[in-house]
């Protein structure tokens, strides 16, 4: 068995795709780190430049108006061109203060922000990364979150407020398309752990090791290696990023939104926050489900194809088969409720945080619990077809 895990791992190690994957993702983030996230503007950041552009601009206005004798209320409005100027003025200048002192409580206390803050149209850049990035979906929750801020840390700086610390970009991949992408990577990488026998031409029928364990020796020792690559990415990032903006807190929050319908599909005691520490706790096992799943299909479907590229891509196609199944008002599949497949739960981001009760207007149960049930499930019926498959598809027949 060890000659089985020792030869599994140095094949993927030396496979020219697998560190071609390697290095384009260490690549990729290391470049996200140090020179996309720098000019990526947070959700209605204020540049400093332009407030003080606005408040060179108001005091203009409100001079003229003043010059002109534009302070004589409105009867539609009830106020004058000059007072609502002047005020909003008052308010660029205790928010610019705040911005320079780096005064995060007084910023987070106020509630003014510049119409250009609010309405700033995202660069195609920006748009990629919060297409990949949880931005969008933490956006509905900043309120509750500046809140728990002010309640429960005395210090933080303006890189916490914009969610640029690692565990705070971390949450944020994972609850945008972070596990599809890593899923992705995974299928990508372990296509070939068992067809490599086969396409090498290498005789494995003398192993003394059955063949249902090899093939499970040979699946295990894959996931460890794709899991030690991707901790040591995450590892990557985690330091290089917080050198540059801080490593956070697990205790920061996150926003988590409770389905609890009855006091109605918008209400605002529906947006709340929990902790990063929590939401790393549920990903982990969920997660862990989630490979194991994949990494055994692909072992399934090595088996029956007995093609690399046919294997990536029927597991490609599995992954991303969520995406064609079901819409954002989608509740069943072929009459069944789509909480009963696998593939519902790899965006388990959106599970966890009960985004995916929002997205369907409706409270479902312990959907948590369920997903991992699910996914258990799901394993046993893979281990099921995976034992029989390999009594039929023996080792003799599958090196022919």
């Amino acid at each position: 068995m060890r000659g089985v895990l020792v030869e599994t791992f140095r094949y993927m190690w030396r496979s020219e795709k697998n560190r071609l994957f390697m290095l384009i993702s260490s690549v990729l983030v290391l470049s996200y780190s140090l020179f996309i996230l720098p000019n990526i503007s947070g959700e209605a950041e204020v540049s400093i430049d332009g407030l003080e552009r606005e408040m060179n601009g108001n005091v203009v206005q409100f001079e003229d108006a003043l010059n002109e004798g534009l302070i004589v209320p409105n009867m539609l409005t009830g106020t004058s061109a000059y007072n609502s100027q002047r005020q909003e003025y008052v308010l660029q200048r205790q928010l610019l203060t705040a911005l320079k002192q780096g005064d995060t409580s007084r910023y987070l206390s106020l509630a003014y922000r510049p119409e250009s803050a609010q309405k700033k149209e995202a660069q195609a850049l920006e748009q990629i990364v919060f297409g990949v990035m949880g931005y969008k979906q933490e956006q509905d929750y900043q309120g509750p979150k500046n809140q728990a801020y002010l309640d429960q840390f005395k210090r933080i700086n303006f890189h916490v407020v914009h969610e640029r610390t690692s565990w705070q970009q971390i949450h944020l991949f994972l609850i945008g398309l972070g596990p599809v992408l890593l899923l992705l990577g995974l299928i990508f990488l372990i296509s070939d752990v068992h067809v490599k026998d086969r396409e090498l031409q290498t005789q494995k029928i003398a192993q003394p090791i059955p063949w249902q364990k090899y093939l499970l020796v040979q699946a295990l020792t894959a996931l460890t290696f794709v899991g030690v690559f991707y901790l040591s990415l995450f590892l990557l990032f985690f330091i290089v990023n917080g050198i540059q903006y801080g490593f956070g807190s697990l205790s920061f929050p996150i926003g988590y939104h409770e389905a609890f319908f009855e006091r109605g599909y918008l209400n605002l005691e529906n947006y709340q926050v929990k902790t990063i520490a929590w939401f790393i706790l549920r990903a982990i096992p969920i997660s862990l489900l989630l490979a194991y799943f994949f990494g055994r299909l692909n072992s399934l479907l090595s088996l029956w194809t007995r093609q690399s590229l046919v294997t990536m891509l029927i597991g490609i196609f599995t992954i991303l088969f969520q995406f064609i199944y079901y819409g954002s008002d989608s509740t069943e599949l072929a009459g069944v409720d789509i909480s009963y497949f696998p593939q519902t739960y790899i965006n388990f981001g959106n599970i966890i945080t009960g985004r995916f009760e929002f997205q369907m207007a409706r409270e479902i149960p312990n959907l948590y619990s369920r997903g991992l049930i699910v996914l258990i499930i799901s394993i046993l019926i893979i281990e099921i077809f995976l034992y029989l498959t390999s009594k039929k598809i023996t080792r003799q027949v599958f090196l022919k």
